[in-house]
């Protein structure tokens, strides 16, 4: 699938096309939301939020300033710190709703609620960063994203970009337990 040519169909109002670029991105989309610690409800919000604004602001989308990923990432990031930001002046935890839902569930092999647990684990470790260095770990780790397109969305430097990223990578080491300090 040629990205450009049905980025450009999109912005003609062509709504198939627009399927196939919400398609494209979908699990690129979810992957960062879920790395930057958002819940799963969060997250098909926050998502459904990011291509709806996409699609009624692709007349402003312009290839040569950034790529689509990096254009649509910045609509992500923005509102998952908004809601994140929400979140925290409702005390709403994300613990309490696990907590909730494992007692929901039906009894599950080891190796499994074992990665449940680490998933867990990473999660609240990463609720305990800062927003902005959780922003740029969660961005890092998407495999299309080069540290150039990360300091557009965080609106810095490279250089700051690696800057966060080392200090996030210390602070979450230390909260996990695996530092070596």
């Amino acid at each position: 699938m040629d990205i450009a040519a049905v980025i450009e169909l999109s912005q003609t109002g062509d709504k198939a096309a627009y399927a196939r670029l919400v398609e494209h991105y979908q699990a690129p989309l979810f992957a960062f939301l879920g790395r930057f610690g958002v819940n799963q409800a969060q997250a098909e919000e926050i998502a459904q939020e990011v291509f709806v604004r996409a699609w009624q602001h692709l007349d402003q989308f312009d290839a040569r300033r950034a790529a689509f990923s990096t254009w649509l990432f910045t609509f992500a990031r923005n509102l998952a710190i908004n809601e994140l930001q929400r979140a925290s002046t409702r005390n709403e935890s994300a613990d309490d709703e696990a907590l909730l839902q494992a007692r929901c569930e039906q009894p599950q092999p080891l190796g499994e609620l074992l990665d449940k647990e680490r998933q867990r684990l990473l999660q609240a470790a990463l609720r305990q960063l800062p927003l902005a260095d959780r922003s740029v770990l969660a961005l890092v780790y998407l495999s299309d994203l080069d540290l150039a397109a990360i300091a557009r969305i965080e609106g810095c430097s490279v250089g700051a970009v690696k800057t966060r990223l080392h200090r996030a990578r210390h602070k979450l080491r230390q909260l996990m337990g695996t530092g070596n300090d």
